[in-house]
């Protein structure tokens, strides 16, 4: 079999814009999945098969609908006769869409590559407008703390120490997640031949961080964490979402949640990451809070639609394309075979990524990245990251990052 590092190499030059292709992020996170990798290795080298590389530009326009409001229901709803908006491959020399800096100027800013102690950093996601939550690694593929970045203030301040627990082998930290108050995330190691997951916490404001549970064996495959202010949240790769206090104890099925699958706290759907299930369609969204089911409809020709609260993306006839949860608001990605990333949800249920570009679902507006490298990073949150970030100077080891915050977005009008 060919190694991780040839692999991404190859899936760089069939893909190039692909979000999922980071050459910093992207290939260490594949790295700290080795053994869940190896099955998965084949799945992706044929998604890739069907991505295209074409550049884009959106026609059109169209409001949003539904939001919270949609989720409501728990009845399918069928949709309604609508004109389908076709974002269409135009030629290199064309216009991509509007540049970032020009159209969302308060989402773009640069910061430092390390951390005061010289450590690496690796954002992980937006947990507001002007902060980025950030992993510092002491080493390559070691994190050593978490921290965050204030766009206000240009300074970095320390959450918190990021532990490692004696007597564990090939311990990394894997993804993370932030509720405003504190930030989650699950590490995952083995003891004397037994997969071991760790639930961790610590307060965003800054603490010592703790243990809430260890998982072993079967229990361990975690695929996505959360919090619900009192709780850890995670699901697992076969299905089910559990919850544990953040002071510890026995830890339970949250009610409804039998089969399925953290999205991002208290969203979850019915199928797991792309890689395992590249074709299955969520059939349903629902809010773990209070049981809400809302009954996705998909169409003929379908394939790997994931969906948030009010907008799904997918493939359809081959095409990479996005919808509401009820049919209708059709965008169509001409050019595009596959929208990227392990568990493929729209960014913030709004935004699609399309390599170079983003494209904005309820405002209709395309925005174009550029940037000197040909490599750009993915943040590493459990849920959608809203970060993207690439070198301020060619190489794979910049002294600065340009970043990227979705979350900066303002509402569309």
């Amino acid at each position: 079999m060919r190694t991780e590092d040839e692999l991404s190499g190859a899936l760089r030059d069939a893909a190039d814009q692909a979000p999922e292709l980071d050459l910093i992020a992207g290939v260490g996170a594949r790295r700290r999945r080795r053994t869940r990798r190896r099955a998965q290795l084949l799945a992706a080298a044929a998604v890739v098969g069907v991505v295209s590389t074409s550049t884009v530009v959106a026609r059109g326009a169209f409001s949003s609908g539904g939001g919270e409001e949609a989720a409501a229901t728990s009845t399918t709803t069928r949709p309604q006769p609508e004109k389908t908006i076709t974002v269409t491959p135009r030629p290199q020399t064309q216009a991509k869409g509007t540049p970032v800096a020009k159209l969302w100027p308060q989402t773009l800013f640069q910061m430092p590559a390390k951390n005061a102690d010289g450590w690496r950093y690796r954002p992980i996601t937006g947990i507001s407008a002007t902060e980025v939550l950030l992993n510092a690694e002491s080493s390559f593929e070691k994190a050593g703390k978490i921290e965050v970045y204030d766009t206000k203030t240009g300074k970095s301040r320390v959450v918190t120490e990021v532990p490692a627990t004696p007597g564990l082998k090939r311990n990394f930290m894997q993804s993370a997640s932030a509720d405003g108050t504190n930030v989650v995330w699950y590490s995952t190691a083995s003891k004397s031949g037994t997969a071991i997951a760790e639930l961790w916490w610590a307060p965003l404001s800054g603490g010592k961080a703790k243990l809430a549970f260890t998982l072993t064996g079967g229990d361990a495959a975690v695929e996505a964490v959360g919090a619900d202010g009192e709780n850890i949240v995670w699901s697992t790769r076969k299905g089910g979402v559990y919850r544990v206090p953040f002071t510890g104890g026995t830890p339970d099925r949250v009610p409804k949640a039998g089969g399925l699958h953290l999205i991002s706290w208290p969203w979850a759907g019915d199928v797991g990451d792309m890689f395992r299930e590249p074709d299955r369609n969520q059939s349903k969204v629902v809010n773990l809070a209070d049981g809400t089911v809302t009954k996705v409809v998909i169409k003929d020709g379908t394939k790997n639609l994931r969906c948030g609260p009010t907008w799904c993306q997918g493939r359809l006839n081959g095409t990479a394309f996005a919808q509401r949860l009820d049919g209708t608001g059709t965008v169509r990605l001409a050019g595009h075979g596959f929208l990227g990333q392990l568990r493929p949800y729209p960014i913030l249920d709004r935004f699609l990524s399309l390599g170079d570009s983003i494209f904005d679902l309820n405002a209709g507006k395309m925005a174009h990245i550029e940037r000197p490298n040909n490599w750009s990073g993915v943040g590493t949150s459990s849920e959608p990251s809203t970060i993207l970030y690439w070198g301020t100077t060619k190489g794979d080891k910049p002294a600065k990052y340009w970043v990227l915050n979705l979350a900066a977005v303002p509402p569309a009008q």
